[in-house]
């Protein structure tokens, strides 16, 4: 049976434009709920995020897999906690400060903070520095548990800016996490969302064999990778649906709702849900 249900967000649960679950989706998750299932939101964006995003309903995201598995939280308590190092974001924003289109920025009690950047240059573009109001001239002392650098440009050269940081530093991951977006995820080298899915999973007591996790990007690959039941959506990245050992239908066709309520009758029968034979 599927106890554990880890769901990546952006393109996965959610499709809409304003990034809110729909009133479906919605259901599908209480109706899993209801059913014993622990559902929990596995994503790169932070907690703060999460109300928003779930039209209100913190009961649907009280406990949640976020920063790509650096926080995480349980029942609405955040129950680990695993930094960036700072010598790491110094090195990246050492090596970004000679490349006109790519800046690091940072998080801090939820404020983004673009280091080594004009504010100037920040404010007028946006669409690629999304809430970020305020430039520092360097890493600020304080621990950091979500950063990512924008760039100005392609998605294309995302990806190139993203293949030249890995080559240089080999302490961090760099991940392209929303296809055709210019943004790159900063993680500690060989950690990933599955770090948050597992601390989660001894703390209820579960095997690997009752998580089922759902993804569409590389940042959902570490999960995916990791857990048996991983699951890609069809929209998902051609690297996502090789790698994930089953598929459901597109994100805006409310698949993986859809899939929940499948868990949610089976999970209640004593078996695993009929998408999975």
């Amino acid at each position: 049976m599927i106890k554990l249900v880890l769901s990546d967000l952006d393109a996965t649960l959610i499709w809409r434009e304003d990034h809110v679950v729909t009133p479906f989706a919605l259901e599908a998750i209480h109706e899993a709920q209801a059913a014993g299932v622990h559902f929990v939101p596995c994503t790169g964006r932070i907690y703060r995020d999460l109300p928003a995003m779930f039209a209100g309903d913190e009961a649907a995201c009280a406990t949640a897999v976020t920063s790509n598995g650096q926080l995480v939280y349980l029942d609405g308590e955040l129950v680990e906690r695993v930094p960036i190092e700072r010598d790491a974001l110094v090195a990246v924003a050492g090596l970004l400060a000679d490349v006109p289109d790519a800046y690091l920025v940072v998080e801090y009690g939820g404020e983004k903070v673009a280091v080594g950047a004009d504010l100037g240059y920040v404010l007028a573009h946006p669409d690629n520095f999304w809430r970020v109001e305020s430039a520092l001239p360097e890493v600020p002392l304080e621990s950091c548990y979500k950063a990512n650098v924008r760039v100005v440009g392609s998605f294309g050269r995302c990806q190139e800016v993203a293949a030249w940081l890995g080559a240089e530093l080999a302490e961090l991951d760099f991940v392209c996490p929303m296809p055709g977006t210019p943004h790159i995820d900063l993680t500690p080298h060989g950690f990933g969302k599955d770090h948050g899915g597992d601390f989660l999973m001894e703390r209820l007591g579960l095997s690997p064999e009752e998580v089922c996790c759902f993804g569409d990007a590389e940042n959902d690959l570490a999960v995916l990778r990791h857990y048996e039941n991983s699951v890609a959506v069809a929209n998902a990245v051609p690297a996502v649906l090789e790698c994930a050992r089953y598929r459901i239908g597109p994100a805006r066709e409310e698949s993986v709702a859809r899939a929940l309520l499948d868990i949610a009758a089976a999970t209640r029968a004593g078996r695993m849900p009929d998408f999975m034979g």
